[in-house]
């Protein structure tokens, strides 16, 4: 059994503060978002029929300049999210199609013109960027790409299309 004196004691004392202090530091929470990746989406449309269209070919995407490949060797493809860069305000995009068929390379550039914002949730939590699409040009020396619209401008945390390609996909 503990008497009174005991639980006077200093180094009582200090274990009850102690402890006090980590049950109020415990029940505080920090509201960062789980879902922090920032990312634009581009999705892919038949430009014969404007519908969706998956991709047959193998594609593969590089940031031109670095060849970084930000996406690498997708089959089956319907849509694609690409990170994009915190401080340039072009992003350069190269586009590779491959045919397994035909075993042919269709390569296009895309331009992805953009303001940057930095973005803070809380001084606890990490900085994002976020981004504002203000254009996009793009090179097709084949024409396989015939098209590109945005869709919506703002790239965030939600995943929604902001870019749709549209591909000559007719032979």
């Amino acid at each position: 059994m503990i008497s009174l004196s005991t639980l006077r004691s200093p180094l009582s004392t200090w274990i009850l503060g102690t402890l006090a202090s980590l049950l109020f530091v415990s029940c505080e929470s920090i509201d960062c978002t789980l879902n922090n990746v920032v990312a634009c989406h581009y999705a892919f449309y038949s430009a014969e029929t404007g519908e969706a269209y998956t991709l047959t070919d193998v594609l593969t995407v590089t940031a031109e300049g670095t060849e970084e490949v930000l996406y690498n060797q997708g089959t089956n493809t319907q849509s694609i999210s690409l990170p994009m860069s915190y401080w340039q305000g072009t992003d350069v995009l190269k586009f590779s199609f491959y045919n397994t068929e035909t075993e042919t390379t269709e390569e296009a550039t895309l331009q992805v013109s953009k303001t940057n914002t930095q973005h803070f949730e809380s001084p606890d939590c990490p900085a994002t960027m976020f981004h504002q699409l203000t254009s996009i040009t793009f090179d097709s020396p084949t024409g396989y790409i015939e098209s590109v619209e945005i869709t919506k401008k703002s790239v965030q945390y939600n995943s929604q299309e902001n870019v749709k390609i549209y591909l000559h996909t007719a032979d």
